[in-house]
């Protein structure tokens, strides 16, 4: 999907939990989707809101690309990883398969532009991931949240966040959100319904519009090696027995 207006406010809010010079890679190589010219306006207004006065214009390369806006964000290493190389990817592989262990804890930030949704098999994507970081790594993502119909193989649920990165990873969380596509409408802030017994309603919060499923998780040193339980039955399966 790249890094329109709602990705690169999202970027901003998350960049400041990393340390300065610090290791990266893109699942799949990210341009940068801002032409309007008001969102164009409006993104300078919030790069300046963080001290980041360089022009947007010079916040990708020639063709697009998105390396020199994440160096600007305080990245010393930025690479991208991919199926094929027609985009010029550091890496070449296929994210249906595990990662060589030669990558495993190698980035202090794994970013999820719109990637994932287009691997049919989610939990070695998922789990490839998080093995990328390094213990006190972020990932962050930007998944399809709804409205996106055809887009990919799936829109994902924020219970795959609670269910996964939380309690199976045992990641902390930093923040999880459905963010519309355009900045007319408000974000939702969505908190962990674990031991509620309930799920995640979105009644009353859904726009006509598109919308993001955007999380953000670091990952501990105490690492989960538990499954990815549905949270409001695992509290059914609790209360009986």
């Amino acid at each position: 999907m790249g890094i329109d207006i709602a990705v690169l406010t999202q970027l901003l809010s998350i960049t400041p939990h990393l340390e300065p010079n610090f290791t990266m890679v893109m699942l799949g190589r990210q341009k940068l989707h801002i032409t309007r010219p008001h969102f164009k306006t409006l993104a300078e207004q919030r790069l300046r809101q963080i001290g980041q006065r360089t022009p947007l214009s010079q916040l990708s390369d020639p063709e697009g690309y998105t390396e020199p806006l994440f160096r600007a964000l305080g990245a010393g290493q930025v690479d991208s990883l991919d199926f094929s190389d027609f985009e010029g990817a550091t890496h070449v592989h296929d994210l249906n398969d595990p990662i060589p262990d030669s990558l495993e804890g190698t980035y202090d930030f794994v970013f999820d532009g719109g990637t994932l949704e287009h691997v049919f098999d989610v939990k070695t994507s998922m789990t490839n991931a998080y093995r990328l970081l390094k213990d006190g790594g972020i990932f962050m993502s930007m998944a399809p949240g709804n409205n996106w119909f055809g887009h990919g193989f799936y829109q994902f649920s924020p219970e795959l966040v609670f269910a996964f990165w939380v309690r199976a990873c045992n990641c902390e969380l930093i923040d999880c959100m459905l963010i519309p596509e355009r900045p007319r409408d408000k974000p939702w802030r969505i908190e962990d319904p674990t031991g509620t017994g309930n799920r995640v309603r979105a009644r009353g919060k859904l726009t006509p519009q598109r919308s993001y499923l955007f999380y953000a998780v670091r990952k501990s040193a105490s690492h989960g090696t538990g499954k990815a339980l549905q949270g409001d039955y695992v509290s059914r399966w609790q209360a009986t027995g």
